[in-house]
């Protein structure tokens, strides 16, 4: 079967396997999630994410990361840009990657906000990745005996012969993600604690394995963590996809695809949508030490 088909398919008819069971599932299994800053980027042309909006206005974005502790665990999604950056004075900029222009920094290191609210790396059960972009996998290799939950086509993807993956400092060639750290690879969804309450969600476009994460709190309720699947609130406000004139035309269905497939997953559960990347969402956000629940 042609693959956007399948996708096609799994936007329309799957939210759930028992809706009825989805509506009460996940009910005290986490307790808490915590933001954490995990970076922040300058740009000086906020169209590469807008396409023909606001071109040459500079902007800032933000990068986080989110620590859910469940009754089996806690449950790390993403880690951001590598902490190597917090010791640099003027941030990082890649230079194996003249094409991105983005300036990265960081005021703290992810593992520092972590002993603050008292975790060790040994104490997280699983880290989930939404794409393996350099600002979303810097600190993987600081987890060296955690598991990874990545999507199949993803891992696949960065680890295909001739393609090095992408680095991280110093001097852009450590890498970001060693072939054998443990994974558990993916396909498509994944309840990750069995209950409901945490669910990787399939939303590939941006890259081939993307994936999202839908979230169950108490008193919160549901929280859909983007990861790149959307950028900024403009872009989800208008459904304008970033690099639209040099993405392949499936990419770009894809991506509206997800963006479609979010949006139903936000309707059925009531779900708040956190957008990694923006700035002015994040700001209005509790941060670590503080924390959801």
């Amino acid at each position: 079967m042609n693959r956007v088909v399948i996708i096609v398919l799994a936007v329309a008819g799957f939210l759930w396997a028992n809706p009825a069971e989805a509506q009460t599932s996940g009910t005290g299994k986490v307790d808490k999630l915590y933001i954490l800053d995990c970076g922040q980027g300058h740009a000086p042309d906020e169209s590469r994410w807008t396409v023909g909006v606001n071109v040459g206005k500079p902007i800032d974005i933000s990068v986080s990361c989110y620590l859910i502790h469940h009754a089996q665990g806690y449950f790390l999604w993403d880690t951001g840009i590598s902490d190597q950056v917090a010791a640099m004075p003027d941030g990082w900029l890649p230079t194996n990657n003249p094409a991105n222009d983005i300036h990265w920094t960081r005021a703290k290191t992810l593992e520092s906000q972590l002993a603050a609210i008292g975790i060790k790396p040994t104490d997280i059960r699983f880290i989930g990745i939404s794409h393996t972009h350099p600002d979303h996998i810097g600190n993987i290799e600081r987890f060296p005996s955690v598991t990874v939950l990545i999507q199949k086509i993803e891992y696949d993807n960065y680890f295909a012969p001739g393609k090095p993956g992408l680095r991280m400092p110093p001097g852009d060639n450590a890498p970001s993600f060693s072939k054998d750290h443990p994974v558990q690879l993916v396909q498509e969804d994944l309840d990750v604690f069995g209950d409901g309450s945490v669910m990787i969600v399939f939303t590939p476009g941006h890259t081939p394995g993307h994936e999202s994460c839908l979230v169950h709190l108490p008193k919160t309720g549901w929280i859909l963590l983007s990861g790149d699947a959307v950028h900024l609130r403009e872009n989800w406000d208008t459904r304008r996809i970033p690099y639209f004139a040099t993405m392949p035309a499936d990419q770009r269905l894809q991506t509206l695809l997800s963006m479609q497939r979010m949006a139903d997953l936000i309707s059925f559960y009531h779900a708040q949508l956190w957008i990694n990347h923006d700035k002015p969402q994040s700001d209005k956000l509790r941060h670590a030490p503080a924390f959801y629940e």
